[in-house]
């Protein structure tokens, strides 16, 4: 039987203090962007840009990554997280390093800065990498979800090292004459290596955990695995052999998209549970924006293709998840009793912990946010770029006012409760591991 969420991993505080700052540096972006609104509507590689960029990346994804990988692969690989503790180096190295890039993108690609932030990054990334195959080593995976989360942080680490190798590739000419300026791998790598492979795997096993959308071929899931790596194998012997191989690397990624879309309506279809909560309504709503990214490629508008996928569908999606898994996280912590497996009398169903006037603001403010950048990407209107970053700022900062709420008002009902004994464990008839989720009411 899967552990529930919050067994078996890293001490509760680090990967839901991880997710935090996550949220937080989201509302970081949006409020800096909205203090460079201009940034919209000029080069695609100024600094400030190319900064904001690197907030979204790093700060908001990529923190909430590598908090979901303190406990996720203990419930996807039904087993103990290896090196618990490890988190105490890899999250201040995140948070240390990924201020750095930004900074030096800022300050108008700084090598100093870029050279520390990227070792830092590049370090962190690395040890969460040997975590997480340390971990599997234990309990090897068969799963194809479980498969393609291990190699989507395979690909974040790369991504990472190649944001080095192009940190270095600034200041140290031999760097720039052995591996040139592969700005377009790096690029690759993150956006569909890291983010996408990231979310069609612990997003296939979540979705039906949240969904009650148990079983179902896994078929899919390996096409978009083979076919994204298939791309990622044509990107670098172009960008390191110097070849010339067409459309195809993005007929492959085109195709690895179109699995992943299939396989959310494959879960959505076989669901028990009616009605989603808002936050997975929030992830499946993202996938509408992948759609939008292939016509605007074919519309010869990247700039904007690069807005819909990364902050619409990548976006969007990372942020459903972080309302849920965060709540699991802080529900666990607070009310589980991991030694008997039972919880406290009086513990809150999860779906009590949100406040559900926030969501819908989340949800819309961040879609048409997303939105609102491929339109000033076309269009180059300044008001459309004003409107764009208010509407960002405002799902960024609900976003950030939910998980939250959810910490404090959690953290708060446990200290108002009485410790009784254990209770017998509350589970789910259909999905055993969804525990606190499930009641009465919500059986289909």
């Amino acid at each position: 039987m899967m552990p529930r969420l919050g067994e078996g991993g890293a001490p509760p505080a680090l990967p839901i203090g991880t997710l935090l700052m996550g949220a937080l540096a989201l509302l970081v972006g949006a409020a800096a962007l909205l203090l460079n609104t201009d940034t919209l509507t000029a080069g695609v590689n100024s600094p400030t840009m190319v900064a904001l960029v690197h907030t979204f990346t790093l700060g908001f994804v990529g923190l909430i990554f590598a908090g979901t990988l303190q406990q996720l692969p203990a419930v996807m690989f039904v087993t103990k997280l290896a090196w618990p503790g490890l988190g105490y180096v890899t999250t201040p190295a995140l948070l240390l390093g990924s201020a750095a890039v930004i900074v030096g993108f800022a300050s108008g690609f700084h090598p100093t800065w870029l050279q520390v932030g990227a070792v830092l990054t590049s370090l962190a990334w690395i040890l969460l990498l040997a975590q997480l195959l340390a971990t599997a080593l234990k309990r090897p995976p068969k799963d194809a979800g479980s498969q393609a989360l291990i190699l989507s942080v395979v690909f974040l680490t790369f991504t990472v090292v190649a944001g080095f190798l192009l940190a270095s590739a600034r200041t140290s000419p031999g760097v720039a004459q052995a591996v040139g300026y592969p700005v377009r791998l790096h690029l690759t790598l993150g956006i569909f290596g890291a983010f996408l492979l990231g979310i069609v795997g612990s997003g296939q096993k979540l979705l039906s955990m949240f969904a009650l959308s148990k079983g179902g071929a896994q078929w899919r899931v390996r096409a978009a695995m083979l076919l994204i790596t298939a791309a990622l194998v044509v990107e670098s012997t172009e960008a390191f052999a110097r070849v010339s191989l067409g459309p195809l690397a993005l007929l492959l990624l085109a195709g690895g998209a179109l699995m992943q879309l299939l396989e959310v309506a494959a879960i959505h279809r076989r669901r028990l549970r009616k009605k989603l909560e808002a936050p997975i309504q929030r992830y499946v709503l993202a996938h509408a924006f992948m759609p939008l990214a292939g016509l605007l490629v074919l519309l010869d508008q990247p700039r904007a293709a690069a807005a819909a996928f990364l902050v619409g569908f990548v976006g969007l999606a990372v942020s459903g998840m972080l309302v849920k898994i965060t709540s699991f996280l802080v529900w666990t912590a607070v009310f589980a009793n991991a030694r008997s497996g039972g919880v406290w009398g009086g513990a809150p169903l999860l779906r009590d912990l949100l406040r559900d006037e926030l969501e819908p603001v989340t949800t819309w403010a961040l879609a048409g946010g997303a939105l609102g950048l491929c339109i000033t990407f076309v269009t180059g209107l300044p008001a459309s770029a004003t409107l764009t970053v208010l509407l960002l700022l405002v799902g960024a900062a609900s976003q950030l006012a939910q998980v939250a709420h959810v910490v404090i008002t959690t953290v708060r009902a446990g200290r108002s409760l009485n410790r009784p004994a254990p209770a017998a464990p509350v589970r789910s008839a259909v999905m055993p591991e969804l525990g606190p989720e499930t009641s009465a009411e919500e059986a289909p």
